[in-house]
């Protein structure tokens, strides 16, 4: 039995355009699995907005999650509810394990995220997704430019990765927070 592969990831031209801005939003607004919306707000106004890629190893978490057994080199996975900051632009790559640059400032550092506002699919084969968010309150100066969602507190499996839409220059007791939409 052959198996059939998303057309996303076969064909080089899509692939290449939905990493794109204009195909990441593409691919965020249509639906399309893999391709999730970070907003950002700092001290509670919105500072924007961009889209991120999962990596091999968020496929093989969520694969492992739905079978209930290890699929690749996931071993012991759980829910991918982590949010991690980083000080580093990033150029994500399929084969991606860690979030370069990842932030140890208090009040910074990876942490737990909440979920909520899970949007149902209206229609059969239809788009469902749901929000993962944090709010970091700054314990010292960092300037965050990338994010990630892991599967634990600390080391762990990277789901997704992305650069946020600019830099945000935070001062001691300033508050970021990232609302994280997730396409399934």
């Amino acid at each position: 039995m052959q198996t059939k592969i998303p057309t996303q990831y076969t064909k080089s031209f899509l692939r290449w355009f939905l990493h794109t801005k204009v195909g990441a939003f593409i691919g965020y607004n249509i639906g399309v699995s893999g391709f999730n919306r970070i907003d950002v707000l700092k001290n509670g106004k919105r500072v924007g907005s961009s889209y991120n890629s999962r990596v091999r190893k968020g496929g093989d978490l969520c694969a492992t999650l739905i079978a209930g057994s290890a699929q690749n080199s996931i071993s012991g996975a759980t829910y991918p509810l982590y949010i991690a900051l980083s000080t580093a632009t990033l150029t994500p790559g399929n084969t991606d394990t860690t979030l370069s640059g990842e932030t140890a400032v208090s009040g910074l550092t990876r942490a737990l995220g909440t979920v909520g506002s899970y949007v149902t699919p209206s229609a059969l084969d239809g788009a469902c997704s749901y929000v993962l968010s944090k709010t970091f309150t700054a314990g010292g100066s960092a300037t965050i430019v990338s994010a990630a969602i892991f599967d634990a507190a600390s080391t762990g499996n990277l789901f997704v990765e992305g650069n946020l839409s600019s830099s945000v220059v935070l001062a001691i007791s300033d508050s970021i927070t990232i609302q994280w939409t997730i396409n399934i």
